[in-house]
């Protein structure tokens, strides 16, 4: 006689519901310790600006690229005062929209060290603004490293004065800068002013007049200007301000 084979013990359904009620995947959360040292080290990237308060910056046309029709890009060399190099920032487009766009052209802007380290990049889309009409207003986004957003720089419609506002990655309201009734460069400097938003002064951006016959001929090659700040200012909004400052540049005097 066969022997009856035994029964299949039931599994209480409780063992189910305990089975789909836990998660599929276990989320660590981040230490204090690790988000400081990641802190720590996306400064580190800027590290040139910690003990600096002011920038003085050399534009020059690649004249070889709009002769060879490569296209129409800058490239700018960023110092101290004691003309020590700082930052070398080259601009990247495609070959027709400096021909076309002019100084609203879309473009990157690579920023790089003396290592040859690029530390930080600057996005800017296209935008149709004549400066001060309202129809799309300029948007500047600041990567530092390239891929981590630090903050943007937000032009404000105004119908006389030149409005920007400068925010940090958050979005939160850092700086507002305001530009003079007059931004022509005719024998005088032009300051923009830089503001707290509780209205203290932090600085100023500057374009330098160079004289006639600079004007009448080497302007569109070759310029300079600069930027001041408060030197407690934060390697990241230092980054800002000096962002903030090739926009403008590329708002009000580039040809």
């Amino acid at each position: 006689m066969m022997n009856q084979a035994a029964p299949i013990p039931s599994v209480p359904a409780q063992i189910f519901e305990d089975v789909l009620k836990s998660p599929s995947r276990t989320v660590v959360p981040v230490s204090p310790l690790a988000q400081k040292h990641h802190e720590v080290a996306t400064a580190s990237i800027l590290e040139d600006l910690s003990a600096v308060d002011r920038l003085l910056i050399t534009k020059r046309l690649r004249v070889r690229s709009v002769i060879f029709l490569r296209g129409k890009k800058n490239k700018f060399f960023v110092r101290t005062p004691d003309s020590n190099l700082v930052f070398t920032v080259e601009e990247e487009n495609s070959w027709w929209v400096g021909y076309l766009c002019y100084g609203l052209r879309p473009m990157q802007l690579r920023v790089i060290n003396n290592l040859g380290q690029e530390v930080m990049r600057i996005n800017r889309p296209y935008a149709c603004t004549a400066r001060v009409l309202p129809c799309q207003l300029q948007h500047l986004e600041v990567f530092s490293p390239p891929g981590r957003l630090i903050g943007t720089i937000e032009q404000q419609w105004a119908a006389v004065r030149p409005l920007y506002l400068v925010r940090n990655e958050d979005g939160d309201e850092v700086f507002t800068i305001r530009g003079p009734y007059v931004t022509i460069s005719l024998f005088r400097d032009v300051e923009f002013t830089i503001r707290r938003q509780g209205g203290d002064l932090v600085g100023n951006t500057t374009k330098r007049w160079q004289g006639l016959l600079h004007a009448l001929f080497l302007a569109p090659i070759t310029d300079r200007f600069g930027v001041s700040f408060d030197r407690c200012l934060s390697v990241e909004e230092k980054a800002l301000l000096l962002a903030a400052t090739l926009l403008i540049d590329y708002m009000y005097y580039d040809v």
